[in-house]
């Protein structure tokens, strides 16, 4: 069966472009323009979002630097003791709201120290894909669109994030 999906996803691409490709050139479309096209806009837009990517960046690793995450994980960490929370979930559960691809290296992290099988490993598994990264998404589409109001995006978000994690933890409880 691994095999089975191995060469699925192997395929997959390939396949998906030449099925465009063929149903563009079915129906007589200039495809090759339409691709040089697609990737003028695509550079447009990495060119818009990267002062954003470049402030959020420079945003967590200031918060990091500063010594700031330390002081939030020495405060929290009798708060998650008491309520039986894993403390090492405690760096996942701040900075997945902020940077995606920074919470996979905690969470690579949380596996090497507690193991796939622990309720810290299943629970970071579960957060990192069941959660949103709000910070960023408001910062970085909030920011291209130059929307200035966010009303309630931020509040929303969180909700929606905090929500994430609560049933992330007591789903991998009772599992």
């Amino acid at each position: 069966m691994s095999n089975f999906f191995s060469a699925i996803s192997a395929g997959f691409m390939p396949v998906m472009a030449a099925v465009i490709v063929g149903y563009g050139l079915f129906k007589k479309a200039p495809v090759y323009d339409y691709f040089i096209d697609g990737a003028k806009e695509g550079l447009k837009t990495a060119v818009e979002i990267l002062p954003f990517m470049v402030g959020i960046y420079i945003a967590v690793n200031g918060l990091t630097v500063s010594g700031f995450l330390d002081f939030i994980y020495m405060v929290f960490q009798p708060v998650f003791r008491l309520a039986h929370i894993p403390v090492e979930l405690l760096p996942l559960i701040f900075l997945r709201a902020i940077s995606g691809s920074g919470s996979f290296i905690i969470l690579q992290n949380i596996l090497e120290l507690t193991g796939p099988d622990s309720f810290a490993g299943r629970a970071a598994c579960s957060m990192s894909g069941g959660c949103e990264t709000v910070i960023y998404v408001l910062a970085l589409y909030f920011g291209v669109t130059h929307v200035k109001k966010m009303r309630h995006a931020l509040a929303g978000g969180l909700i929606g994030y905090c929500t994430g994690i609560a049933v992330s933890l007591v789903i991998c409880n009772i599992l």
